[in-house]
C-alpha cells in the first residue's frame, strides 16, 4: 500500500495524487490518501474528487501503522520528521529524486513533488483522471468550445495570497512583476496570429486596470468552491501564460494542444532559489530546476 498525504490547495494535490500514483502503479499496489489535514486546516478544503481519481481515503489505523502507534510517538515522529520511521519516506528536497521509484513498495509518502519526472511513466493515466468527475455547466462548456476555436491564450495572474503583506509572503512567495506578463504576451504576439488573451485572477479588478489595449477576456465567474474550473478553462486554451503557481502548471500540463506553446516564470519563490550557488542550504532544497518541463520557456 502506498499512502500519500495531501496538503494545500487544488494544484498541490494534484501533484501528490500524481506522484504516489506514479508509486502504486509501479509496484501494482494500492493507493490511499491522508486527508486529516483537511479537517483541521481553516479555509483549504480537498478537491480531488471533482475528478475521476482512483483511490480512497486511508483509514487512521492504516496511517497510524507507518506514522506512530499513540499518540505521543506520532508527535515526536513528526517533530524529528520522520526520521525513526523507515516506511515513511518525507521528500528531501524540492527538486525531483531520483531513486523514487526504488522506495519500498508499503509507504507514507509526505511531501509536495513538484516534477512530471514523478509522474512522466504514466502521464496519460493522469491526464484521464485529472478529467472532470461531471460534465461542465452550460456557460463554462460554451467558453471552452470557444477557446478551442480560436487562437486561445489562458494568463493566469495571481496576487491575493501572495499580495498580503504577511511575512511569509514577503519571504518565501512573490507576485510575479508586471514586466514577466509584458515579455511574456510580447512573445506570444510575435508567434501567435491573432491571439486571444483570457485571463484568470483573484484580482480579476486589478488584471482589468492592467491589462488593456489588446483582445482580452477575463473570467472571473467561477467562485468558491467552483474554482476548480478556471484550471479546467486553462487546459482548453491552445496556448499557456503561468504564473508562479501549481494550480496554473497543471493548467498548462493538461492542455493537450501538440502544438502548445507555455512560457512559465524563471523565478519561482521571492528568492531566486534557481541560480544560486552551492552550498547555501535553501539553494539545495528550493531548486526549481525540475519544476518546469523542458519544452516550456522560462522568462
Amino acid at each position: 500500500m502506498i499512502i500519500v498525504r495531501l496538503r494545500g490547495g487544488l494544484g498541490n494535490q494534484l501533484f501528490q495524487y500524481a506522484a504516489g500514483s506514479a508509486l502504486a502503479e509501479h509496484y501494482k499496489t494500492e493507493l490511499t490518501l491522508d486527508l486529516y489535514t483537511y479537517t483541521k486546516h481553516p479555509y483549504r478544503k480537498f478537491e480531488l474528487s471533482k475528478f475521476n481519481i482512483d483511490a480512497r481515503e486511508a483509514t487512521r489505523k492504516e496511517i497510524h501503522q507507518f506514522t506512530g502507534s499513540n499518540p505521543i510517538i506520532r508527535y515526536l515522529n513528526k517533530r524529528e520528521n520522520y526520521f525513526r520511521c523507515p516506511t515513511v519516506f518525507v521528500q528531501p528536497h524540492y527538486h525531483f529524486y531520483p531513486d523514487f521509484l526504488s522506495l519500498p513498495s508499503n509507504l507514507y509518502l509526505s511531501g509536495y513533488w513538484q516534477s512530471e519526472k514523478y509522474f512522466e511513466s504514466i502521464s496519460e493515466k493522469i491526464r484521464l483522471q485529472f478529467s472532470p468527475s461531471l460534465p461542465l455547466d452550460s456557460k463554462n462548456e460554451g467558453m471552452k468550445m470557444k477557446m478551442q476555436t480560436e487562437n486561445s491564450i489562458a494568463v493566469h495572474v495571481r496576487r491575493g495570497d501572495y499580495g498580503a503583506e504577511t511575512k511569509h509572503s514577503s519571504s518565501f512567495f512573490k507576485v510575479l512583476p508586471m514586466d514577466y506578463y509584458q515579455k511574456a504576451i510580447s512573445k506570444m504576439n510575435s508567434e501567435i496570429e491573432q491571439p486571444i488573451y483570457y485571463f484568470f485572477s483573484d484580482d480579476s479588478e486589478w488584471a482589468r486596470k492592467n491589462f488593456t489595449n489588446m483582445n482580452a477576456v477575463f473570467v472571473d465567474h467561477n467562485k468558491g468552491n467552483e474554482s476548480y474550473k478556471d484550471l479546467l478553462l486553462m487546459s482548453a486554451c491552445k496556448h499557456n501564460i503561468i504564473a508562479n503557481s501549481t494550480f496554473s502548471w497543471w493548467g498548462a500540463w493538461l492542455n493537450r494542444n501538440s502544438e502548445k506553446k507555455i512560457i512559465a516564470p524563471q523565478q519561482w519563490f521571492g528568492s531566486d532559489y534557481l541560480t544560486k550557488k552551492e552550498p547555501v542550504y535553501t539553494s539545495r532544497l528550493y531548486n526549481t530546476k525540475d519544476l518546469i518541463p523542458e519544452s516550456w520557456v522560462r522568462l
